[in-house]
């Protein structure tokens, strides 16, 4: 006997049945719709890339422990893109002098991981990303926040059910620096460990920061840098801190942040979380996750930030740009945990399809005419090929809620006419081919909006 393969996928990889992918494409396309609102274009990379481009920006537990290596010939080592931004930087640099700024981009990848499957997270995703690029103000950092905000409320969550969690790279950098007294060179550190935080207790967190930094007074520092959700709660943690601290870049950008957030009413959607670092190496700003805020699925969404320095590794030029990736397996878990999905969004609509149903195997070249005829029309038209048995094929097409069925049969043939049914009222009519046209849309017109009141 043959040997029969298994029928599941890759381990943490997804088939998408139609009705699947429905559901997947509806949450894509309402993503898109709210970037193009806001002027953004889409783009697309490969999603094969040298590794060494992550490698220089991202962290190195993204590139050697979460990641697809592939090493088709010694010297040559390519990666699964993990994430886009590094490809981003790469499209921008390369047409840097030609590209308009700033540049508002969208893409919808799909990205690999190679971590244990989980409740949130797989090895394959799509992962729809929105980047401004080239607007060095913190109003770019606004307009990203406005567009994940208008994105959660197009789909019905509330500011009940996520948060925003944010905080600034820089403002971490004037602490580490004016007030823990860290060398700059541990100030990375920083970062992995709070970013870490939430995977300890706090008793393995704290034999964790005693391995780096040995330094008590730096440790119990970092300890205090964990959860505070805002800037003066956080600032009071701290004694004696030098007044060059409320003059630092970090400091004023996210008091600046802040006012801003408020002066434009977001400030209901957004906290400020000084525990919210995020994990890549190549964020300089802004940073911020997306929270669901309820009890049944508590979790980051995804994430994003302002990066600065990405350019870098391709040229000499500095752009600047702000922006996310969202993976849309978390963000339908969310949806779902709020029954914020519609129940039958992963029903295919047919109430625009044409059906064609024949008396017999004779009428199927003229089926073929009429479908073409309708084609061309841009409605999408179906051929029952049984071509018998009249009053199964309208069964078949009740079923599919289809609103307008086309019989044919040798009186049809003969006359060059058709005869039209409308599903809905149950009334048919003798129609000229050349009437046909004009008689769809008016059964659509009259009854595709409101079929399912009928």
């Amino acid at each position: 006997m043959s040997r029969k393969f298994s029928k599941e996928p890759i381990r943490g990889m997804d088939d998408y049945y139609p009705s699947d992918l429905r559901e997947v494409n509806w949450i894509i396309e309402t993503i898109r719709d709210i970037t193009e609102r806001y002027g953004y274009e889409e783009y697309a990379t490969p999603q094969i890339e040298p590794v060494e481009i992550f490698a220089a920006k991202s962290s190195d537990e993204l590139v050697n422990e979460q990641s697809f290596i592939i090493e088709k010939k010694e010297g040559e080592r390519l990666i699964l893109i993990p994430e886009l931004t590094p490809s981003l930087a790469r499209m921008v640099a390369k047409k840097s002098q030609e590209l308009k700024k700033p540049i508002r981009w969208f893409s919808v990848p799909t990205c690999f991981r190679y971590e244990r499957p989980q409740r949130g997270r797989r090895r394959a995703f799509f992962q729809p990303n929105v980047d401004i690029l080239g607007e060095e103000s913190l109003y770019a950092d606004l307009e990203i926040f406005n567009i994940i905000i208008d994105i959660f409320t197009e789909f019905g969550a509330t500011a009940e059910q996520f948060q925003i969690y944010y905080n600034s790279r820089r403002f971490m950098d004037s602490i580490s620096n004016f007030i823990l007294k860290l060398d700059i060179s541990k100030i990375p550190l920083v970062y992995k460990a709070l970013d870490k935080s939430d995977k300890m207790d706090e008793e393995e967190f704290e034999k964790y920061l005693i391995d780096i930094f040995e330094d008590e007074v730096i440790i119990q520092g970092i300890f205090k840098l964990k959860d505070a959700k805002s800037v003066d709660e956080l600032l009071r943690k701290f004694d004696n801190i030098p007044e060059e601290f409320y003059q630092s870049e970090g400091y004023l950008e996210i008091t600046n942040f802040n006012r801003l957030l408020k002066e434009i009413n977001l400030s209901n959607y957004c906290t400020f979380s000084s525990g919210t670092v995020r994990g890549l190496d190549y964020y300089t700003g802004i940073i911020y996750e997306v929270f669901d805020t309820g009890k049944e699925n508590i979790r980051s969404i995804f994430g994003g930030g302002r990066y600065d320095d990405l350019l870098s590794i391709f040229s000499e030029e500095k752009i600047t740009g702000t922006g996310f990736g969202m993976g849309v397996y978390t963000l339908s878990l969310f949806l779902n945990t709020y029954g914020l999905i519609p129940n039958d969004i992963k029903e295919k609509d047919y109430s625009d399809t044409i059906y064609i149903a024949s008396i017999n195997e004779d009428m199927s070249t003229y089926a073929f005419e009429l479908a073409r005829i309708i084609r061309d029309e841009d409605f999408p038209c179906i051929i029952d090929y049984r071509f018998k048995n009249l009053k199964n094929q309208l069964k078949r097409a009740n079923d599919l809620g289809v609103i307008i069925v086309l019989i044919i049969g040798p009186e049809e043939l003969t006359e060059r006419t058709i005869t039209i049914r409308n599903m809905v009222s149950e009334e048919q009519k003798a129609v000229d081919l050349d009437e046909l046209i004009d008689e769809i849309y008016d059964i659509i017109d009259q009854f595709g909006n409101n079929k399912f009141e009928q």
